[in-house]
């Protein structure tokens, strides 16, 4: 089926979280399974975006849906493929996640917005929850 001939929401999920697998799915397991020889991997969507057109999306009072749903995207597809995570965000909830990457594209804005998540994820892989939490009553 044509991304085109889908709906909405299954657009947008086709359009950020799969990718999202495809480019990341080798992080975890080494950099060869995820990259070509030279070490480069292709990225999607908003990804290949730079921080400084994240910083004017926001400046320009933009909604950015559009980036937080990406971030959802490539932190879950993240998660999935990276062994011994669970959550490489730990027990930061979203608008913390978002904020981190506001303060970084602040910082270096030539950097490409999924350098900023690949930066995120490395920053934070000692916190990182490796482990679903335990739920009582099951």
């Amino acid at each position: 089926m044509k991304a085109s001939s889908l709906p909405n929401r299954e657009k947008r999920f086709a359009g950020i979280a799969l990718p999202a697998l495809f480019v990341f799915g080798g992080i975890g397991a080494g950099t060869a399974a995820a990259a070509d020889i030279s070490g480069n991997h292709a990225v999607w969507g908003l990804g290949g975006k730079s921080c400084f057109a994240y910083i004017q999306a926001g400046a320009q009072g933009a909604d950015r849906t559009d980036y937080r749903d990406y971030v959802m995207g490539y932190l879950t597809a993240y998660n999935a493929v990276t062994p011994d995570t669970y959550r490489i965000e730990g027990h930061m909830d979203l608008d913390q996640i978002m904020n981190w990457i506001g303060e970084y594209c602040d910082a270096k804005p030539m950097h490409g917005f999924e350098q900023a998540l690949a930066d995120f994820a490395v920053e934070h892989t000692a916190t990182r929850l490796q482990r679903a939490p335990q739920r009582s009553g099951r």
